[in-house]
């Protein structure tokens, strides 16, 4: 534990979601977590159009090398 890091850290469905205080962060495949929301709704929602905005952007760079 670093000094920074807050101690009422929680963890659901692995360690992808993180609340400190009373903020979500979610952390992406990169290792950064992004953040914060007021609720698990709003993490979960935030992380499902992180995806759909990276796969897209994916496949979009992956058609324009073809």
């Amino acid at each position: 534990m670093r000094s920074t890091d807050l101690e009422n850290k929680k963890y659901i469905r692995s360690s992808r979601y993180v609340m400190e205080g009373s903020f979500w962060y979610f952390k992406t495949r990169e290792g950064d977590y992004l953040g914060p929301y007021p609720s698990v709704r709003e993490v979960f929602e935030a992380e499902r159009k992180y995806i759909e905005l990276v796969t897209h952007s994916l496949r979009s760079s992956f058609a324009k090398s073809q």
